[in-house]
């Protein structure tokens, strides 16, 4: 019984030895000398390798937060080179400002012209009777919003006062530019018009004028009420004749009492010229010709007492008097 008393101890103790986990660090020198070990406890081993496992975080981490800051720093650059750029843009705000007012009093200034040059262009349409003149408009003159500013007011605030304006220049340069084009195209139109209408001296030399539009007495048979329905220029014979507008010619032959005879349709705008008692034709039925051109002589052919050019005018295919187109 004391035997096994005495035995129960000793196991006690070995089962605390196995449970007491620690290590000896032994560290063998070069030469022969005495073997030195350490005891390590297992506490102290886990926090060693975890004390390294932190180290070897930091210092793999390290690189990619330098570059990290690198990017970042590089970013800041770029910002305050935006800031300084968006402040210096800033300043110029109050400039631009002005600049829109100026541009504002600009527009007026041509709307003011194109109305000017809409009621001249009115006033010259109604010298032809058969013309549709277009309704005049008003000069309206626009201005843009008036704002006090002062320096309490922000950037921010400048910026959409700038704009507004912007916007309402847009609107207006849209509205004037569409009533510029609708000026030019009829001014076009016109244009085209005037070298088709007969505006020009059917003669190369001033003659005189031996007999005008309208009624008279016939200066062959002497009947009284004729009507004329043109005017006799006397002139020398052979003297050029010029066509008074462009066209083409209808008519370049001999034709009753008008002797030798050129007629011209003037384009689709109505009107007809004629040229007669020719002493020669110089062009061709079907030939275009251009305002200017010289299309045949003075002469004395046909129902005539002397040399002169018989000159008439039709529009629409009634005679009006040729003198309304003679400068």
């Amino acid at each position: 019984m004391e035997r096994e008393k005495g035995r129960r101890p000793m196991r006690y103790s070995s089962r605390r030895r196995k449970k007491d986990r620690s290590y000896t660090l032994m560290m063998l020198p070069n030469k022969p000398e005495k073997v030195r070990s350490v005891y390590l406890p297992f506490a102290i081993i886990i926090t060693f390798f975890c004390l390294m496992a932190v180290n070897f975080y930091f210092l793999f981490r390290y690189p990619l937060r330098i570059a990290e800051i690198f990017h970042l720093e590089q970013e800041i650059i770029t910002c305050k080179q935006t800031i300084a750029r968006q402040e210096k843009e800033l300043k110029m705000i109050d400039p631009a400002i002005r600049s829109t007012h100026e541009v504002g009093e600009l527009i007026n200034t041509h709307n003011r012209l194109a109305m000017e040059l809409e009621n001249k262009y009115n006033e010259v349409k109604k010298t032809s009777s058969r013309t549709r003149v277009s309704r005049g408009g008003s000069y309206r003159p626009f201005q843009l919003p008036q704002y006090k500013l002062s320096s309490a007011d922000s950037e921010l605030t400048k910026l959409n006062i700038l704009n507004s304006n912007l916007d309402f220049l847009d609107e207006e340069l849209t509205k004037t530019s569409n009533q510029l084009q609708d000026l030019y195209s009829r001014f076009s139109a016109y244009d085209r018009e005037l070298d088709y209408t007969p505006s020009i001296y059917p003669l190369t030399q001033k003659g005189y004028y031996s007999s005008y539009f309208g009624y008279r007495r016939d200066p062959v048979t002497g009947r009284v009420g004729a009507f004329h329905e043109g005017v006799d220029i006397a002139a020398r014979k052979g003297t050029p004749i010029r066509a008074t507008a462009d066209g083409t010619v209808v008519r370049a032959r001999a034709y009753g009492t008008y002797g030798l005879f050129v007629e011209i349709k003037h384009g689709s705008y109505g009107y007809r010229t004629r040229y007669a008692h020719n002493s020669k034709i110089l062009v061709q039925e079907g030939q275009n010709v251009k305002k200017g051109d010289i299309i045949a002589l003075v002469g004395n052919t046909g129902k005539s007492t002397g040399p002169h050019l018989h000159y008439e005018v039709l529009l629409n295919g009634k005679p009006v008097n040729p003198r309304n187109y003679i400068p």
